[in-house]
């Protein structure tokens, strides 16, 4: 009864509490079935019921024994499972904690993986949008400035400048800025030897984007008293064609700012903006020649129509509705003398009468007089803007009428030169040839003298071939 009373309480004790209380248990448990057994033996405890036998020495040790036995059995198997069970939770425990690192280690990573996307978006963005905006401006110096500050407000960045390369391509020299330390470089004429200087004489040589951080060896490269808050640097060439423009230079306050990802964002823009620069000089030189060559025409054409006018009697017309007098004078209305010399629309003092130039490239050559009736009004703006526009379009008719002329002359000579050389194919004996051309160029030509002489090869001289008179006769 004792021992089946010990084993459930030890049992119990290790099951509910650890199995360290059960060994405790399996002591106490020798200790009490030994003082019993003493106590009893000894007869020191009288047992009452007759039948319960109280057994001898030998009869205590064996119950003690096989109590201790299977009490230790029992804790040794409860200790077993309580330590599997442990080990279990702990296993499970600690695949739950790398479970959640790893979710946590892929949020991190999706987290920077969508920063990194949205930063390249937002570049790409910004690219796109300095890109369109860049493309509109056609002055040089308007376009480098406005990139300049275009860029430094969609990245954020410290400082940008734009270098062009010299002539002679042995200077990187600073054009255009957008930071007050940047100013004062360009006041100075700021340039940087190509090759030696810095990394914007680094990549003008190499042809290659670089980027210096504010540690290592490329910290040498941030001592300039202009732009002190300079942490990071990246330069980017301007080549199109397989020609340096220049370079790009762009820097941040931030350390670490630019990383080898960012190259390729403004490379894109850096191409655009080589390819601005490009199509900004090709429109300059356009505008250039297309200059040169409205100077050189109208050059050519003011001196034709002085020409002309020299050449020509002096020649006007009266419309006096319905009839129209062509009429030749000796000196000309002194408002109208006036408005050809002045080259300005001339109001007589009746307010009735104006006189409006004509003129052809800046060249003075007529004049017209509009008269109102008596009872008319003075002459408006509208009116006066109105006889203006008659002008440039009467201007405009004559130039045309000029340049028809010579295109008919032209296209006669042209004509007539054909039609002797195709005659001149059909002969071929020297003497007529020579006859008939100084025959047909006679012909052509009207009064004029003409003479055909050929080199005497033995003599070094020339002889007289033939003569021709306006008449298109030959004399030998």
């Amino acid at each position: 009864m004792l021992a089946f009373f010990m084993l459930t309480a030890i049992t119990l004790a290790s099951m509910l509490f650890s199995w360290k209380v059960g060994r405790a248990l399996i002591v106490f448990t020798i200790i009490l079935y030994s003082i019993f057994g003493w106590l009893i033996l000894s007869g020191n405890l009288v047992i009452t019921d007759s039948t319960i036998f109280a057994g001898t020495l030998e009869d205590w040790i064996t119950r003690i024994l096989v109590t201790v036995l299977v009490a230790t059995l029992v804790v040794n198997a409860i200790r077993l499972n309580e330590t599997e069970f442990f080990k279990t939770i702990s296993h499970s425990n600690n695949l739950l904690n790398d479970l959640q690192e790893e979710r946590n280690l892929q949020e991190e990573r999706i987290h920077e993986r969508t920063q990194d996307l949205e930063k390249r978006t937002n570049q790409l963005r910004a690219v796109a949008e300095v890109g369109r905006s860049i493309t509109s401006y056609r002055n040089l110096s308007e376009l480098l400035e406005q990139t300049t500050h275009l860029i430094s407000e969609s990245f954020n960045f410290y400082h940008v400048g734009i270098f062009l390369l010299d002539e002679r391509q042995q200077f990187a020299i600073l054009v255009a800025t957008n930071s007050e330390g940047g100013q004062h470089m360009l006041e100075r004429g700021h340039q940087l030897k190509i090759g030696e200087t810095g990394i914007v004489g680094y990549v003008a040589q190499a042809l290659r984007a670089r980027i210096a951080l504010d540690v290592g060896e490329d910290a040498v490269f941030f001592n300039n008293p202009d732009l002190p808050e300079t942490r990071s640097e990246m330069a980017l060439p301007l080549f199109i064609s397989g020609q340096i423009l220049g370079v790009l230079d762009i820097q941040s306050s931030e350390p670490n700012a630019f990383s080898e990802e960012d190259i390729e964002a403004l490379q894109i823009l850096a191409e655009q903006l080589a390819v601005a620069i490009q199509n900004t000089n090709l429109s300059a030189e356009t505008e250039k020649a297309l200059e040169a060559s409205r100077l050189a025409y109208g050059e050519i054409s003011r001196e034709s129509w002085i020409k002309i006018l020299r050449e020509q009697s002096r020649i006007g017309y009266i419309a006096t509705p319905p009839s129209v007098i062509e009429t030749h004078p000796d000196t000309l209305d002194s408002n109208i003398a006036k408005a050809m010399n002045t080259g300005d629309l001339i109001l007589d003092d009746d307010n009735l009468t104006i006189s409006v130039p004509i003129k052809i490239r800046g060249q003075v050559i007529g004049a017209i007089r509009l008269k109102k009736s008596e009872i008319s009004e003075a002459w408006t703006q509208e009116e006066t803007n109105l006889a203006v526009t008659l002008s440039d379009q009467l201007s405009s008719a004559l130039e045309s009428a000029r340049l028809y002329q010579i295109s008919q002359q032209r296209a006669a000579r042209e004509s007539l030169v054909s039609d002797i050389s195709s005659r001149l194919s059909a002969v071929t004996q020297t003497d007529l040839i020579i006859r008939e051309t100084v025959q047909e160029l006679g012909e052509a030509i009207g009064n004029a003298s003409i003479s055909f002489q050929l080199i005497d090869a033995t003599n070094n001289s020339t002889s007289l071939a033939g003569k021709e008179n306006g008449s298109g006769k030959v004399s030998n």
